[in-house]
């Protein structure tokens, strides 16, 4: 194994002495926080538009026992099912669709304790604090959606593919097979991540086979095909477990695309879906290639500086899985940063390597220093670090959740001052098209008007407005609720429930209809989008 350069004895392992125990307490102490940011006060932000849409189809699923996967439109199968049980548990409420994204934000972090050897004593907690802290891992871990889930499995992916090549122990070839399966079970994007990762291995290994046939003066073409031939040699699984490891990935995807057995047709589509999705790249959510990059600097700067500084330790002498990770990070950002369509919580692809490098330079910044002041004034500053990202991470989830300005950030007044376009172009956060926490006030006034009649929960409603996501989430107990996107070709007149919600722009169709009058107050769904209530007034009242 010393050949295939994955040997990590010197100064990546958790640290004797004081440090172990210290190491273990900060990072069950990371742990402990990562929980506290992602379940607390986990319906404090109204549900997305996106949110809403997987919502409709979790409830088809627990009500009529029926999925069948969409490759149009939809991402992949296991956010349902996973969250199908939370939902069997809690009921449908906003803490039981919410904790499946949170209980694999917690996971992701967990599953940094598994690079410990790599991460060593002070790398491993502060890695962990790291994921515990980003904004962007904590917001996307607290919305209904793919991402934090694939994220985790992600991970997944490489703990179980580097545990197994060091140690051929197959419960690791096992956890990457796995994880691979779900990764692809859970979106489209799971090819990006995965050509990714085979480059940044393929890097790596060329990396550091070059730098060790330097150091041994023997740097030719014969020389380098034979050194990359026995180290694949080293790490190729036996014919046994390649076996095994298909098998587990192929089921996994064919249990979940068919609906567990009961839709055949999903395994095809999921192929086609990927030829469907890479069509549509340019097409919709079209930002420029610096989108990501102004995020990162907005509002995940230790993350890159964390991440520059290991590049440097990375370059000059570390192991090839610090060349895999530094190759990873760098891969996966500039993949969708070339990429036309971009979305914000796509950034979680790429946070997840990046902490684990920040945690990496805290460790070889740590380990250069020998005199103890110096250490203790590293500590002191990654304590600082620290606090800074539990001030911007508590501002962006519970404070500025629906911020659609996207305000928050490191350096945010002196931006603002400057009229940097980050901080002036609501663009770069990760608050995109949020809904308004007006929902909920909007969600209480049809809840007082149904309450007027014997059966409140019975009383039709029409919904008129062609933007109503997520309303099926939050009207989901009314049980006629009629989502026409439009008005009748009658007009109102055809309309014989009681409540109707319209669009802003649907105003001057309905002001003045005799039997109609509007409530006082609209309601900001999201930017751009006002939601007006009018119910029946038969006595012509306005």
């Amino acid at each position: 194994m010393e050949s295939a350069g994955l040997n990590n004895k010197a100064a990546e392992r958790i640290g004797s002495g004081y440090e172990k125990p210290v190491c273990v307490i900060v990072f069950i102490l990371a742990a402990l926080v990562a929980v506290w940011f992602r379940f607390d006060k986990i319906g404090l932000k109204p549900f997305h538009h996106d949110e809403g849409v997987m919502s409709h189809f979790l409830l088809n699923l627990a009500n009529n026992g029926e999925y069948i996967y969409n490759p149009e439109n939809y991402h992949g199968p296991t956010l349902y099912y996973f969250a199908l049980v939370a939902l069997r548990v809690f009921g449908a409420n906003d803490f039981a669709l919410r904790f499946t994204p949170a209980l694999f934000g917690v996971l992701t972090v967990l599953m940094v304790w598994l690079l410990r050897e790599h991460l060593g004593s002070v790398g491993t907690p502060v890695a962990a604090f790291l994921m515990a802290l980003s904004p962007g891992l904590v917001y996307f871990s607290r919305d209904f959606i793919h991402e934090m889930s694939f994220g985790c499995f992600s991970l997944g992916v490489v703990v179980g593919a580097w545990r197994y090549a060091e140690s051929k122990n197959f419960a690791w070839l096992a956890l990457a097979a796995t994880s691979a399966g779900l990764l692809f079970a859970t979106k489209e994007t799971a090819i990006i991540t995965s050509v990714v990762m085979i480059i940044a291995a393929l890097c790596a290994a060329g990396w550091e086979i070059t730098r060790r046939l330097i150091r041994r003066h023997e740097i030719t073409p014969g020389a380098f095909a034979r050194e990359f031939r026995r180290d694949c040699a080293d790490v190729a699984p036996s014919l046994n477990h390649a076996l095994s490891a298909i098998i587990i990935f192929i089921y996994i995807n064919i249990f979940f695309y068919s609906s567990l057995f009961m839709n055949w047709h999903g395994v095809p589509d999921a192929v086609k879906s990927v030829f469907l999705w890479a069509g549509r790249s340019g097409g919709e959510h079209v930002k420029d290639f610096w989108y990501y990059i102004g995020i990162l600097f907005k509002l995940e700067l230790p993350l890159v500086i964390g991440s520059l500084l290991a590049g440097i330790f990375i370059a000059r002498r570390e192991t090839r899985f610090w060349l895999f990770v530094a190759a990873w990070a760098l891969g996966i950002t500039l993949a969708y940063s070339i990429i036309g369509y971009k979305t914000p919580w796509l950034a979680l692809s790429f946070l997840i390597p990046m902490a684990l490098l920040s945690g990496h330079a805290a460790q070889q910044a740590y380990g250069a220093t020998r005199l103890i002041s110096l250490r203790l004034l590293w500590a002191a500053a990654l304590v600082s670090v620290l606090i800074l990202n539990v001030h911007l991470a508590w501002a962006v989830n519970f404070e500025k959740y629906d911020d659609n300005d996207n305000s928050s950030g490191y350096g945010a007044d002196f931006g603002r001052d400057r009229n940097l376009k980050l901080y002036i172009g609501c663009l770069y956060g990760y608050v995109y098209a949020q809904t308004d926490r007006d929902i909920f006030r909007f969600a209480q006034a049809v809840k007082s008007e149904a309450g007027k009649t014997p059966a409140p929960y019975d009383t039709p409603i029409y919904v008129s407005s062609p933007d109503y996501w997520p309303l099926p989430w939050y009207l989901r107990d009314y049980k006629g609720v009629a989502y026409s996107g439009g008005m009748p070709a009658g007009g109102p007149s055809q309309i014989s429930q009681p409540i109707i919600i319209a669009n802003g722009n649907q105003r001057p169709l309905l002001d003045g209809e005799p039997g109609w009058r509007a409530l006082p107050q609209s309601f900001t769904l999201r930017p751009g989008v006002e939601l007006v209530i009018y119910v029946r007034d038969d006595k012509g009242q306005r």
